[in-house]
């Protein structure tokens, strides 16, 4: 292995021992509220009984809304290291980083060697990484699955054993799709684009190409089906989860009709309870307590009050959405993680611009916290102008804009499902991307310095 990525290994395993650290040292949680709590609740119920679900009065509820593989993960380190030690959690998170980190290496490498250790060490310090392995959350497990997924279907790009290698690569978007459901609608991206790149990276004919790219996404329906042909034939409902009806309801109707702020997120709520249960009501007696009926009304009536807002506004809130979900750097939770009060630009008083700034100035001027975040925010935007640039240059040359394409397509896939909800967890599938574009557009500039070098070199020896 190459020195140079030991020491980026090196490197992200001190920066998030030492994040962890500080965490605890100001009184921090690696609890995060709501949502670790839904995954905990599943993994000591999973500890004490050996069943998949939530301890209630009446014994165990099963569970349809949470997919299974990270509470069975969270299960398998209580049993290890006592149940509820949320610390040991975080700590072998760390350790499946590193196992993301090396994986994402070697997905650069098959587009340029030259760019795989530039990834590395930019994985190792990119916040978002660091703030989200100190959560108990599936984003970090879920990012293994992905990223070595991502990793064997550029290298089947480039001729290595593609079906094996592609077989591979669904498989293990598979185990993502468990793991997280915002993996449901990925095939349908992935089998055009697989079939271009194929074809282009590789010259084999369109149809090896439709062949070849039907792999991946076979092997993903296949994992799909039982679950929901169980679905279907215990609540006669062929759907792979009970979650996406009170997602659409309770985040993605709210923050389309506000989009910047998604504060109409409680009122949005107390509307629409009344709709839903009356639509329960109206259903049969034995489908009432039917919790896919459920889903399914919530999606209906989500999906209503969503046309309701019209084209523009819809559009408008996605554009939003997908903005805030590009610029908010993950330094954004640090202040939560440490204890600290989040004074934000957005949150200072003041009628104008100038004044909020002043304030925010002046509130956060010996604010130690703040300050990392305006950096972190500034070097995000640097960033965003680097990815630029190296989307550019991957395109503009041929040997590379397969690969382009194709990180670029993953990247549109999880803005889009993610729709109007702007927040830096939920950019965390698009960051391996974003990341390769990074090292991309770093060194095509410096290709571009050595290229002028070289030209004034040879200028003044002919002069």
């Amino acid at each position: 292995m190459n020195r140079w990525l030991v020491i980026a290994l090196i490197l992200a395993a001190v920066l998030r021992f030492g994040y962890q650290e500080g965490m605890l040292a100001f009184g921090g949680s690696f609890h995060n509220g709501s949502d670790s709590g839904k995954y905990i609740v599943i993994a000591e119920t999973i500890v004490e009984t050996g069943e998949y679900g939530r301890m209630t009065e009446n014994g165990v509820r099963r569970e349809f809304n949470r997919m299974p593989v990270y509470p069975y993960f969270l299960a398998g380190v209580f049993k290890i290291f006592g149940t509820g030690n949320l610390q040991a959690v975080a700590r072998v998170q760390i350790i499946i980083e590193l196992g993301m980190i090396l994986g994402l290496a070697l997905a650069a490498m098959a587009i340029d060697r030259r760019i795989a250790i530039p990834t590395a060490l930019i994985a190792a310090v990119i916040p978002n990484f660091l703030v989200h392995t100190a959560y108990i959350l599936n984003e970090n497990l879920f990012l293994l699955f992905f990223v070595w997924g991502m990793c064997a279907i550029l290298w089947a790009m480039r001729g290595y054993r593609p079906p094996w290698l592609l077989l591979g690569a669904g498989l293990l978007f598979a185990l993502a799709l468990y793991t997280r459901p915002v993996m449901m609608f990925f095939p349908l991206f992935l089998f055009p684009t697989l079939v271009y790149a194929l074809k282009a990276s590789r010259a084999v004919s369109l149809k090896r190409s439709l062949i070849l790219a039907a792999i991946p996404v076979l092997v993903i329906f296949a994992a799909a089906a039982p679950r929901v042909a169980s679905h279907q034939a215990e609540f006669g409902y062929a759907v792979f989860t009970s979650q996406s009806g009170a997602h659409i309801v309770k985040w993605v109707y709210p923050c389309l009709r506000t989009p910047w702020s998604c504060s109409s997120h409680g009122q949005a709520w107390e509307e629409n309870a009344p709709t839903i249960a009356a639509r329960m009501e109206a259903l049969p007696e034995a489908e009432r307590e039917n919790r896919f009926a459920r889903d399914v009304i919530m999606r209906q009536v989500g999906t209503e009050r969503i046309w309701e807002l019209g084209i523009v506004q819809i559009m408008k809130g996605m554009v939003i959405g997908a903005i805030k979900n590009i610029v908010q750097t993950g330094v954004y939770e640090t202040l939560s993680q440490f204890n600290q009060p989040a004074t934000f630009f957005s949150a200072m008083p003041g009628d104008t611009l100038g004044e909020r700034f002043s304030n925010f100035v002046s509130q956060n001027r010996n604010n130690v916290f703040m300050g990392i975040w305006v950096l972190a925010q500034i070097a995000l935007f640097a960033s965003r102008l680097v990815q630029l640039g190296g989307v550019v240059a991957g395109l503009a040359d041929p040997r590379s804009r397969p690969y382009i394409i194709f990180l670029a397509m993953t990247v549109v896939y999880f803005l889009a499902i993610n729709g109007p909800i702007g927040n830096p967890k939920y950019r965390i599938p698009a960051e391996p991307a974003l990341i390769i574009f990074t090292a991309v557009g770093l060194q095509w500039t410096i290709d571009w310095f050595a290229a002028r070098r070289r030209r004034k070199d040879g200028m003044t020896a002919n002069a």
